[in-house]
């Protein structure tokens, strides 16, 4: 072994070459972003030097790192119940088709911003309709309360309060906030309960999910805005093709198993753009989900080639050896952890965009860009 090893070290470093074959085109990449959820409610009323800072080291080319997507948030009003300040967000909405646009303020000072750097794609999302359309009065759920937190029946209500916000934002009389958002994003995570009292959230059974969907496309054409649906944002990865066994016996209506339930529905489909997304959380341990759960992805996808997938939501929630996203930590550990996972998600399960979660945290946690 020792005069095998001798010749090896003599022998000096061994060359190694790559090809890489520039007329080959694997994916188009769509966007890299992130959100304003919650934190811009404060950070947007700092001066505008330092929100200025701010929005150049997220998407100036130069001074940072160019990101290409703004997700805003659409909050579902100021809910006393929620025990984190920074986590219940104003409403636009004051009563039924009337809204004050004075309100989201320090979020719109930030959108000024965003916008001012030739940002080319923004995604208005919510993540639960205002408190007066929801089951519980609140903007969260109660557990057992319905399938859904939406009224039964407010789906049409919904959809005009989405048209109208959306259809304020292009007519908007001030060129400064005057945006056609690419995309609208009227469910997030539905397969969780949402029955925490730490943040705003809503369940949606698939069969909810349709409803919304369809009465949001015809709210959309009859408005004749450009704005696209952005559908489902899985909460987790793997029940885009399983079925989440829990919420379903827990109501007795399919939850999860979205890339059949959804891109499988020839009424549903059609309206979704050829677009699916879902979040990376609780796939990022290197043991079993890394690759394992972007392999099956991939495979799954598979069936319905002319779909694009984005990966719209990820922060450290478990982590490459389950430790946790506790303490913040901006050295180079962590973002080997993220870089390991955005390359998972882009070679391995094909996702055409990747956002990451909030743009800026408060939170000693794994949380924040900034």
């Amino acid at each position: 072994m020792l005069p095998l090893l001798l010749a090896f070290w003599m022998a000096g470093p061994q060359e190694h070459a790559d090809t890489v074959k520039a007329g080959v085109e694997h994916q188009t990449i769509d966007n890299f972003g992130a959100s304003d959820c919650w934190s811009f409610q404060k950070v947007g009323g700092w001066t505008a030097e330092n929100r200025e800072k701010i929005a150049d080291l997220l998407f100036s080319r130069e001074k940072g790192i160019g990101l290409s997507c703004w997700r805003f948030n659409l909050g579902g009003g100021v809910n006393p119940q929620i025990t984190h300040p920074w986590r219940s967000p104003e409403t636009f909405e004051t009563g039924p088709g009337e809204y004050d646009w004075s309100r989201q303020e320090n979020e719109r000072k930030f959108l000024r911003a965003v916008k001012e750097r030739g940002v080319p794609q923004f995604i208005a999302f919510v993540n639960s309709p205002p408190g007066r359309m929801t089951r519980n009065g609140l903007t969260f759920t109660t557990k057992g309360m319905g399938t859904t937190n939406l009224k039964e029946g407010y789906e049409g209500q919904y959809a005009r309060y989405l048209g109208d916000i959306l259809q304020h934002f292009r007519d908007n009389r001030d060129m400064a906030e005057r945006i056609e958002f690419d995309y609208v994003s009227p469910v997030n995570e539905p397969q969780w309960q949402w029955d925490g009292h730490s943040q705003e959230g809503s369940r949606y059974s698939n069969a909810d999910i349709k409803r919304v969907a369809l009465a949001l496309n015809a709210e959309l054409k009859r408005r004749g805005l450009k704005t696209r649906m952005l559908l489902v944002e899985s909460g987790s990865l793997p029940d885009m093709w399983r079925t989440h066994e829990q919420m379903t016996r827990d109501y007795g209506t399919t939850y999860g198993n979205y890339l059949a339930e959804l891109c499988g529905d020839k009424e549903l489909a059609p309206l979704l753009g050829g677009l699916i997304g879902y979040h990376s959380y609780w796939s990022d341990r290197v043991q079993g989900q890394l690759l394992e759960h972007r392999q099956r992805l991939a495979e799954e996808m598979k069936k319905y080639p002319q779909w694009r997938l984005w990966q719209t939501e990820y922060c450290i929630l478990d982590g490459p050896m389950g430790r946790g996203g506790r303490k913040r930590d901006l050295e180079m550990d962590t973002a080997l952890d993220v870089a390991r996972v955005i390359h998972m998600d882009l070679a391995v399960a094909g996702a055409s965009a990747w956002q990451w979660w909030t743009a800026f945290s408060p939170e000693d946690y794994k949380d924040g860009l900034i």
